[in-house]
């Protein structure tokens, strides 16, 4: 049996989440030990590496830091293959909002240039979104977005591309 290679999960998130719930969502989600699980600030990556043995092997990497605009967090959770098997890019982005009730921005197999997001019921849009340094503005989406009435409704994005 050929499982599939490591791969990572960079997504975006309309409300910062605190290290701990992050952690703790992380293990369950995954369903790994502490011990294959790395979370820690862009900015402190290696000062909080400083302390963990240079052999050690994380099935579960995950970075994060504030960004601003539509969304105030940006993370990346790089996972193992066997664990990207388990939940997919999709499915943990809908855990991701359910769990924290906010809205998550994701990549996948989108045209260039577009998006999905995942609102905190489950439903899927399809956006198009500016960015520039850390700040991530939603300009089109395929339906309206909870919260946010100033953005263009356009379903024509989903036969884009």
């Amino acid at each position: 049996m050929t499982g599939s290679e490591a791969t990572g999960y960079d997504c975006l998130s309309s409300r910062m989440v605190v290290k701990g719930a992050l952690r703790a969502f992380l293990l369950d989600c995954f369903e790994i030990p502490e011990s294959q699980l790395f979370v820690g600030h862009d900015d402190r990556v290696g000062e909080e590496l400083e302390e963990v043995p240079e052999d050690a092997v994380f099935s579960v990497f995950c970075t994060y830091r504030e960004v601003c605009g539509h969304f105030t967090m940006s993370f990346s959770v790089g996972v193992e293959g066997w664990l990207a098997d388990r939940v997919g890019r999709q499915e943990f982005a809908e855990r991701f909002a359910a769990h924290f009730g906010v809205y998550v921005l994701y990549g996948d197999t989108e045209p260039p240039g577009l998006w999905t997001v995942i609102l905190e019921d489950g439903s899927r849009l399809r956006v198009a979104m500016d960015e520039e340094d850390d700040r991530y503005e939603l300009w089109a989406a395929t339906a309206a977005v909870p919260g946010l009435p100033g953005i263009r409704v356009d379903e024509g994005l989903w036969r884009r591309g």
